[in-house]
């Protein structure tokens, strides 16, 4: 009975580091999924197709691919702006609801908090960004109630813009900052975190810069990052010349955790050279040797 549940524990693990075959699979998947919205590709993903993965990890992807899909597609979205308002003008009065702006948005292939700060822009005539994240994080603001209803709907129904899902990644983000601080204590490990390094005068700073450095494997580690993201090796580079690298110079070695999983191709990128591991959780109590103060 008990090795049934042991079993049983492991099939539920879900994969977190995945092949370079896998990884195409899944950006494939996204590529060539139509006819809804990316949260109807995120749950066909996570329930049907790629069942053996991390949920989190599939969701990071689906949300790097369509980021990247949708600025190389800006410029031409933003040259029919004229045209996409007239098609909602034209069929606003046509439809009792709030989910016009989403269907367009579907036949379009847009985002639809995206399709609606080009209508927001073009019928408003915005030229500025922040004027159209006002009307977006206060649709009440919008003076065409139908369109602020649209609006309004858009934003609980895209999973991958809007002030809903900033917040949403906030909070994730600081979750897995304070799961990393939990671990780093239960560990026995002595820290200081980025209010305590700000205080002392330094601008970019890891989650957690250790007091006293630990050998991981081998290696001494001065600092620990905390991402809940997926690392595919092109958000790793990214990652590298924005913070890791700076992180390098001024502390040492240092590890990052990808929470919710990496690329197989990530830890062994050339780039990693300047003193960085990467993991998908924090280091095994087994694998961690404390320096020893002199009494």
């Amino acid at each position: 009975m008990a090795n049934s549940a042991a079993a049983a524990g492991r099939a539920a693990i879900k994969k977190k580091v995945l092949s370079s075959g896998e990884y195409a699979r899944i950006c494939q998947f996204i590529n060539e999924f139509s006819g809804g919205l990316p949260m109807d590709c995120e749950l066909e993903m996570v329930n049907r197709v790629f069942t053996d993965i991390e949920p989190l990890a599939l969701i990071c992807i689906l949300q790097t691919e369509l980021f990247n899909i949708a600025r190389g597609q800006h410029w031409r979205h933003e040259t029919r702006s004229k045209k996409l308002l007239k098609t909602y003008e034209d069929q606003c009065h046509l439809y009792n609801d709030n989910t016009l702006v989403i269907r367009i948005a579907c036949a379009e292939n847009m985002s639809p908090v995206a399709l609606c700060r080009l209508l927001l822009q073009e019928k408003y005539e915005l030229k500025q960004k922040p004027l159209i994240s006002r009307l977006l994080k206060h649709p009440h603001l919008i003076n065409d109630s139908r369109l602020a209803a649209n609006v309004q709907q858009c934003l609980y129904s895209d999973n991958q813009e809007g002030p809903i899902t900033d917040l949403r990644r906030r909070i994730i983000g600081e979750e897995y900052e304070l799961k990393l601080k939990r671990l780093a204590k239960e560990a026995g490990i002595y820290f200081y975190d980025e209010q305590d390094l700000r205080r002392m005068g330094y601008d970019k700073t890891p989650d957690i810069k250790l007091i006293l450095p630990f050998i991981y494997k081998g290696l001494v580690v001065n600092w620990i990052e905390s991402k809940a993201n997926f690392g595919d090796p092109k958000s790793h580079k990214w990652n590298i010349q924005q913070q890791l690298l700076s992180y390098c110079n001024r502390f040492g070695h240092g590890i990052i955790i990808y929470w919710f999983g990496y690329h197989e191709e990530t830890p062994q990128l050339p780039d990693n050279n300047i003193g960085i591991t990467v993991l998908a959780d924090f280091p095994a109590r087994k694998d961690l040797v404390f320096m020893q103060l002199p009494e």
